[in-house]
């Protein structure tokens, strides 16, 4: 044990008992309608954990910087209507990841098949990111108490005494939270990814401000 309620999660034989079901249907006699499988587990896990998931799935360890490329890189080479991806066990990660998709496929006229290959990645497109979200499954029971607290009464303070804030989100905290930046990213008034786009985000906003500033 690493002493994470997260990690914990993936501990169990619940968390085993998910990965079989896809290990189970990918095992099965090849034919040309089946799916492979593909386990991505998020760093913060023992080596137990991933040791295990190995055995079932193949698997991929990813942080929170490169769980998004590492998603689309494998359904890009495997094929995002044939891969599907267990991501976990960080559920709130998961459901964010797959926010972001819907995000994206909601917006047709801004997030183009051209936008999508210049800045998500070269292979994808509108189509082949539907598959990959209708393919993305997310273990259901994985929970950090600490990024837990971000939740309801965090979200109603940020709503009604911040409405005109840049607003940021890490990939691990509750949907209602990250939602709310999420929304506010399609303006380019805040933004949801890792603590290096979160840096990142910051560092430009501040640099236009400064910018801004009449010189004296």
């Amino acid at each position: 044990h690493i002493g994470c309620s997260l990690a914990e999660s993936a501990e169990g034989r619940g968390y085993e008992a998910w990965l079989r079901k896809f290990g189970d249907a990918s095992s099965s006699p090849p034919s040309s309608s089946d799916k492979k499988a593909l386990h991505v587990v998020y760093i913060n896990t023992s080596l137990e954990t991933k040791a295990t998931s190995a055995s079932i799935l193949p698997t991929i360890t990813c942080t929170s910087s490169n769980v998004l490329q590492t998603i689309l890189q494998a359904s890009a080479q495997m094929g995002p209507d044939r891969l599907q991806i267990c991501y976990g066990p960080d559920t709130y990660m998961g459901e964010n990841l797959k926010s972001l998709l819907d995000a994206v496929l909601s917006h047709d006229e801004s997030w183009t098949d051209s936008r999508i290959r210049d800045e998500l990645h070269p292979l994808h497109t509108r189509e082949s990111l539907r598959h990959l979200r209708d393919n993305l499954h997310v273990y259901p029971h994985g929970n950090c108490i600490v990024h837990h607290m971000f939740g309801n009464s965090v979200v109603e303070t940020v709503s009604d005494k911040y409405a005109d804030a840049y607003v940021t989100a890490h990939l691990e905290v509750p949907g209602e939270m990250f939602q709310i930046a999420l929304e506010k990213s399609m303006n380019d008034e805040g933004v949801v990814g890792s603590t290096s786009n979160i840096l990142q985000f910051i560092e430009r906003k501040v640099e236009e401000a400064a910018k801004d500033m009449p010189s004296s």
